[in-house]
């Protein structure tokens, strides 16, 4: 790339989109281009680099060693680029069309992101959420290129490419069906220990918090079930004399629509902080800037 200047940056754009989306079709959708324009830019960049790009394997075009190695700094440039552009604009919520995409674990999109949805759209009523699952080792990637615009999650591992805003914990109660022969408006240790629980969680094994510290009391609870949903749950407890322990916020969204007792639980417990993730290419971008904004006031919870 010798010659810059005579260099159609848009042409960037359109790599960067074949290389995340495996074809020219896929590229094409997403930029919201025609197939044989997507196609006739492709014909330039290899004749630009003076490389194929991609090779097809089955139904998708794989990239070559060139591609890769450009594909990484092909990425930083249009992030910076936009994160340019964006903070030489404004952004109005009343008007915007804008999508945002948040990576919310499944176990928390429950009770964060009803509320959050109801914000936003009463103050930016064009604007499109997204809630997007995400692998916790894949999150910087997923906020540098873009698959994600803001995560929340628990702490995790320092890394200079990430910004991030502590939003508190909160309690965990322990969920009973009404008319429960043991639990009326409170359980102490004894019947927390001698009734059996549920346990809702994406994980196949391994314990949650409250085993966790029961064990650091040389005590263990008696787990009868494990559940991938916090309704699933909710819906088991509901018709048995089982247990289920889960963040106040899950449990009063839940008991809003089917009423159950929601006591407190008769042991301390070391909740895990919660905390709003964002690239530090985005710090400046206007719109999610005001984003962070509505979250940060609608999900931060005093410790």
């Amino acid at each position: 790339m010798r010659h810059l200047a005579r260099f159609d940056l848009n042409l960037l754009r359109i790599f960067d989109a074949i290389f995340a989306r495996g074809g020219v079709s896929a590229a094409a959708r997403h930029l919201n281009l025609s197939q044989p324009a997507i196609s006739h830019a492709l014909a330039r960049l290899r004749d630009t680099f003076d490389d194929p790009l991609f090779v097809r394997q089955g139904n998708r075009l794989m990239p070559t060693p060139a591609a890769r190695a450009i594909a990484g700094p092909v990425r930083e440039a249009l992030s910076g680029l936009d994160a340019a552009l964006d903070a030489a604009t404004s952004f109005d919520p009343a008007e915007a069309t804008r999508e945002f995409r948040i990576g919310v674990r499944l176990s928390g999109e429950m009770p964060r992101f009803s509320s959050l949805v109801s914000r936003v759209r009463s103050e930016a009523p064009h604007v499109a959420l997204a809630s997007v699952t995400f692998r916790r080792r894949d999150l910087v990637k997923m906020l540098a290129n873009g698959d994600l615009d803001l995560a929340l999650d628990v702490a995790l591992p320092a890394d200079d490419r990430l910004r991030s805003q502590y939003l508190g914990t909160e309690p965990i109660v322990v969920v009973a069906r009404k008319g429960h022969p043991r639990v009326d408006g409170a359980i102490d240790l004894d019947a927390y220990l001698a009734l059996e629980h549920v346990v809702a969680t994406a994980r196949p094994y391994g314990p949650g918090l409250e085993d966790m510290a029961l064990e650091r009391m040389g005590l263990v609870r008696r787990v009868a079930v494990r559940c991938q949903h916090a309704i699933t749950a909710w819906q088991i407890v509901a018709s048995s004399d089982m247990l289920f322990s889960l963040p106040q916020s899950h449990a009063e969204v839940l008991d809003a629509m089917w009423p159950m007792q929601l006591v407190d639980l008769p042991l301390p417990v070391e909740q895990s902080g919660s905390y709003l993730y964002w690239h530090q290419a985005a710090q400046a971008d206007p719109g999610l800037g005001w984003l962070r904004a509505i979250i940060i006031d609608e999900l931060a919870k005093a410790d």
